[in-house]
């Protein structure tokens, strides 16, 4: 579980947050069978050395392997609710309003200075469609195979696209997946084993306050401690899709872009405790890692 540091050093709040697996989750891939590797985002995973620096001391940074950015995205919200189980009331109001806000705001905007195989990452995302599933979580709660089936049925009902520039975002229920020791992952898969049509997404359950995802100090710019954690999850899991979709652009030993900032939430401006505000919507998010500007972005 994770401890909290209280502090203000260098104009940034610093908290000791949960910490992505990076290499060796992605060295996973063969062992598992998968399209592609799963990046994870936990208080319980355990963070990889940073690369050497001048005199051998830990540097940040990622390193470019090669592959696809997402240089737009048009981004898929998957509620999957079965009848009796809880999400709060605005649970899904204020994750899908934030998903609409991000295109064109500074948090989107750091994520321009990257490139990859395909061109370079622009400030544009559009909110698309959302849906709310309530068939019945599978015995002993979804595994990541059940959210890739029920992504891919979304896919197939609505007629929704495939492809590196799409996002899906997927959540459940409060205890849908018993203590799952992460706050949220992103991955991809292949629609119906066709290599030309990936699927790109991230899952976030419901953790509110289990296991160290909490918002630090309870700050709830949205007066919902639940969602306003969810989208601390979904703000880092976006950004690392953005720029590592297919999990061979942009990492390095020590993670992805969200990873190496997981600590810099930057100063609350205001008594909600928002660090940023998006077509007037208040949120507190975390800042991602710019390699060309060596420093986490957009200084909150």
């Amino acid at each position: 579980m994770r401890s909290i540091v209280a502090g203000i050093i260098a104009g940034c709040l610093l908290v000791s947050l949960p910490i992505h697996a990076s290499a060796g989750f992605k060295s996973q891939h063969a062992q598992l069978g998968r399209d592609f590797p799963i990046h994870y985002d936990g208080p319980l995973i355990q963070h990889g050395p940073l690369f050497a620096g001048p005199n051998g001391l830990p540097a940040f940074g990622v390193v470019f392997h090669g592959g696809p950015v997402q240089t737009t995205t048009a981004t898929y919200s998957i509620y999957w609710q079965p009848a009796g189980t809880f999400m709060s009331p605005r649970y899904k109001t204020l994750i899908n309003r934030f998903l609409k806000d991000v295109g064109g705001s500074p948090i989107y905007g750091m994520a321009t200075t990257y490139s990859g195989s395909n061109g370079q990452v622009q400030n544009v995302s559009t909110f698309v469609a959302s849906i709310v599933d309530t068939t019945p979580y599978p015995a002993g709660g979804p595994t990541d195979a059940d959210l890739q089936t029920e992504i891919s049925k979304a896919i197939a009902s609505n007629g929704w696209p495939t492809g590196v520039r799409v996002q899906y975002h997927i959540f459940t229920a409060k205890n849908a997946v018993p203590a799952p020791g992460y706050c949220a992952y992103h991955s991809a898969y292949n629609y119906k084993h066709n290599s030309n049509r990936p699927v790109v997404y991230e899952f976030t359950p419901y953790v509110g306050f289990e296991n160290g995802c909490d918002p630090p100090y309870g700050i709830t710019p949205n007066n919902d401690v639940d969602a306003d954690g969810s989208i601390i999850s979904v703000s880092h899991e976006q950004m690392e899709m953005v720029t590592d979709p297919l999990l061979n652009a942009w990492y390095g030993i020590g993670g992805e872009i969200g990873d190496i900032c997981i600590f810099s939430f930057g100063v609350p401006y205001s008594q909600t405790g928002a660090n940023m505000v998006i077509h007037g919507d208040p949120y507190f998010l975390q800042e991602d890692f710019s390699q060309a500007l060596d420093g986490c972005q957009p200084n909150l």
